[in-house]
């Protein structure tokens, strides 16, 4: 079973989801790691590079990262590969000759397993697949991008990024916030819980709406889908298009005032309280715990 997986770096080091990614394939059959380089790759050039080495090499399954580049190079590699395409997956696995995959749908409502013949691209979600402590750093092969005919370069410009911040999309402990905060200023308390535990910061359609967080924050349908190990829900009351875009945390802990809240439904750990007793008297404990440990 010959696997490739199409690497993403930032700041010259392997993104997690392409360490994760490397790690899966090599338990799944012969994996090889390429990165499409060159100066401002775009996606259609990054397809066609890899295309081009695919019809020598002939993988039987191509897995990138569910990222906003994975996702458009999965699609447009798998439309010159004339093979399937599975989106936003959250576990792979090789059977008979063909490739099956669980993924939402739905909204998240539902999780569904699907099966497709080899070969396949996939692109698979942060945090799916654990990574061990210490794991080696897989390596990397270097597949140069052409020219794409008719694609111009014309500006680039880095998008600002949330503080110094892990991805939110990789992060593997978010601390997310909604209307219950209450405002902007509300925020300085989850900040310190975040800086505690090295956690990301999420937020709700509604906090960005309102322009209290920064919309690159957004957990949600029309925002980011996550998968952390731990997703800390503060003030959401827990609307469906919120829950598409979390329901896949490992361990969700939900602090809301309203028992009847829909974000208890999904939680694995439930407090029914104000959420500014909860947040300084948590920090603390997580601060003591660390100094203990």
């Amino acid at each position: 079973m010959k696997i490739w997986v199409i690497a993403e770096t930032k700041d010259g080091a392997l993104r997690r989801v392409s360490r994760e990614l490397a790690a899966k394939a090599a338990s799944l059959g012969d994996a090889t790691v390429l990165e499409v380089t060159g100066e401002h790759v775009s996606a259609a050039a990054a397809a066609s590079a890899l295309a081009e080495r695919a019809t020598s090499d002939a993988p039987d399954l191509i897995l990138t990262g569910a990222t906003p580049a994975g996702r458009d190079i999965a699609a447009r590699l798998a439309a010159k590969l004339k093979c399937a395409y599975l989106s936003e997956c959250t576990d792979v696995a090789i059977a008979a000759g063909a490739v099956e995959a669980t993924r939402g749908m739905y909204a998240g409502k539902v999780r569904a397993r699907v099966r497709v013949p080899l070969p396949a691209v996939a692109s698979v979600r942060p945090n799916a697949f654990p990574l061990a402590d210490g794991a080696a750093e897989p390596q990397v092969t270097s597949v140069a991008a052409g020219d794409t005919p008719g694609l111009t370069f014309v500006r680039f410009e880095p998008t600002a990024s949330g503080g110094g911040r892990v991805s939110l999309s990789e992060a593997r402990v978010i601390v997310s916030g909604g209307r219950g905060l209450k405002g902007p200023e509300g925020w300085t308390q989850v900040e310190a819980l975040a800086d505690v535990l090295g956690a990301a910061l999420g937020a709700s359609r509604a906090v960005t709406d309102a322009g209290w967080r920064p919309n690159e924050e957004q957990v949600g349908q029309t925002g980011k889908t996550v998968t952390p190990d731990l997703y800390i829900a503060l003030g959401i009351s827990g609307a469906i298009q919120h829950l598409a875009g979390m329901t896949s945390s490992k361990v969700i802990v939900a602090v809301n005032k309203d028992p009847d809240a829909d974000i208890f439904k999904v939680a694995d750990y439930g407090i029914v309280g104000d959420v500014f007793e909860f947040l300084p008297a948590f920090t603390a404990a997580v601060k003591q715990a660390k100094q203990g440990a």
